[in-house]
Formats: structure tokens, sequence, C-alpha cells
């Protein structure tokens, strides 16, 4: 069992919070997983910062490390909890969104009752993972006259 990549950080309770943790995950584990993993990396470690910054207290610890091709992570802070319900909100909410986007990124996730504790697995490529919407040319749909449509 080797370890590729580990972090460990105390996150600013402000404005900055988020930033500063995608630059410390890209930093630590850019070149180390895929493209894909990494932006997925990226979303989940900014939406739980904010959440902890936005609605908790005390002090945001970041920590993820890289075994045997699955990202472990986790973001702490000092809060008493909240409770387990994830809901959906709109597309025009202005929050809420952060543990379903979580939820639909991570292959696992969780939170430890009672505590502000939220942890989330990341594995390589799993066949079994959930799939979100991704961006570019090689994930557009085929051009209309591209498809075989039956006759009239």
């Amino acid at each position: 069992m080797s370890v590729a990549a580990e972090l460990s950080f105390e996150v600013p309770r402000d404005e900055r919070g988020p930033a500063l943790s995608r630059a410390a995950v890209r930093d630590s584990f850019g070149g180390r997983i895929s493209a894909r993993e990494l932006e997925d990396l990226l979303v989940i470690v900014s939406e739980l910062v904010t959440n902890a910054v936005r609605y908790g207290s005390g002090e945001i610890c970041v920590r993820a490390r890289l075994e045997d091709g699955v990202v472990h992570g986790e973001v702490v802070d000092e809060g008493s909890g909240f409770e387990r319900t994830v809901e959906r909100c709109g597309i025009e909410a202005l929050g809420g969104n952060g543990l379903p986007i979580v939820a639909a990124l991570a292959r696992r996730w969780g939170i430890h009752e009672g505590s502000s504790h939220v942890w989330f697995e990341l594995m390589p490529d799993d066949a079994a993972a959930p799939v979100g919407p991704r961006r570019g040319e090689e994930h557009r749909p085929a051009e209309r006259d591209e498809l075989d449509e039956p006759a009239a």
C-alpha cells in the first residue's frame, strides 16, 4: 500500500478558503490522477469548504490522500453538525446544492453524525461510480444528420 499523494491543511474561514483549497489540491494531485478525477476532486473540495465557511464554525481542515488509486478525502470544521437530509434545490437557488453535487461526483461519501465532518472517496474510472454531465467535444451528441433515423 503506497501513498502517492497526501494533503492536510487548515483553511482560512473567509472568502479565500475555497480558492486556496482548490489550489492546494491541484498542486498535490495534479498529474497523479486523471484530468476528470482532478476536476471532480476540485469541485467536491470547493463545495465542502464553501459549506464549512458559510455554515460551520471554528477551524476548517482539509485532508486528502491518494492510496491504491483511490482518493480519500474529508473536510472538517468545529461545528456541531447538521441534518443528514440532502435536499434538491432548483437551478435558480443561490445555495443548497453542495451536498447533492458531492453525492453526484463521489463514489462514496458520508457525514460523521453529530459533527461537521464530511468524508468522500473518488475511484479512478470506476464503472459503478456516478457519472455526471461532462463538457468538451468528446461528450457532445452526434449532429442531427449523423443519427440513424427510421425511414418515414
